[in-house]
């Protein structure tokens, strides 16, 4: 009976050791397969904090290249800028050395065209004075028959003007034309402009106002070829009326410059 106890007591005791020694080894299994997993993870941590670290990198990588390819576009904008700029430039100067070329031969033309001029109107003082047997006191004269057959504007002299107002109208354009192309053709003559006025205001006034009413005739002249030598512009305010009358239709008259030629009495 006793040697069962004991064999009973030494059977227990070996299966509560085999138990231990299971339980042991389940515990270090599950410790050993935990220790496996938080490595894995760790792992797999790196792994990810490695890609992206590779994808900033590559971000940065590919930000940069954007970069300095904008900074190449720029450069190459404002290189051709500065080249469409350079021939704007060049071709601007081109023109105005074309400009100056052209201005230098209209002036080359117009002196030959002054120097041809000043001949013939060397040739026609010649002529005239052969025509007036040489007495110079008859050199620029003119006849009223001379003017008409020259153009009939010509007789047209007075050029009119509106009340206190030295502004030359435009319907006297013709005949200041027709004087001025005489005048050009006869170097010989030379004319006065006289500026007269109605009796309405001060005789300093209307002799101021004569002056710019001969003055303007006389421009128009010149702006039109005619040598400044061959026109006198002067004043005589209303000092010699045409008519007497104290009415608009009077003063009309008496508001006007006259183109006097030195006239040969036939």
């Amino acid at each position: 009976m006793k040697h069962l106890l004991i064999l009973s007591l030494v059977v227990a005791l070996t299966a509560c050791s085999s138990l231990g020694n299971r339980s042991s080894q389940s515990e270090a299994q599950r410790a050993a397969q935990e220790a496996a997993a938080q490595e894995a993870a760790r792992q797999e941590a790196v792994r990810q904090e490695a890609a992206r670290q590779e994808a900033r990198r590559q971000e940065a990588a590919r930000l940069e290249e954007a970069r300095k390819q904008e900074e190449a576009r720029i450069a190459e904008e404002q290189r051709q800028e500065a080249e469409r700029i350079a021939e704007e430039e060049r071709i601007a100067e081109e023109e105005r050395r074309i400009e100056e070329e052209a201005r230098l031969e209209e002036e080359r033309i117009q002196a030959e065209a002054r120097r041809q001029e000043e001949l013939r109107q060397i040739e026609e003082l010649r002529r005239q004075r052969m025509e007036d047997d040489d007495d110079t006191s008859l050199v620029g004269m003119v006849t009223e028959e001379q003017l008409r057959k020259a153009n009939p504007l010509l007789l047209e002299q007075s050029i009119y003007f509106d009340f206190d107002r030295y502004q030359i109208k435009a319907d006297y354009a013709q005949v200041i034309a027709a004087h001025a192309r005489f005048l050009i053709t006869h170097p010989t003559v030379k004319i006065f402009v006289e500026g007269n006025c109605d009796d309405r205001g001060s005789p300093e006034y209307n002799i101021a106002l004569g002056q710019r009413r001969s003055d303007a005739v006389q421009r128009a002249l010149l702006a039109l070829g005619v040598p400044k030598r061959q026109i006198e512009a002067v004043s005589y305010g209303a000092e010699r009326p045409l008519a007497y009358g104290a009415n608009e239709q009077s003063w009309a008259r008496n508001r006007r410059a006259d183109i006097a030629y030195p006239m040969f009495k036939e």
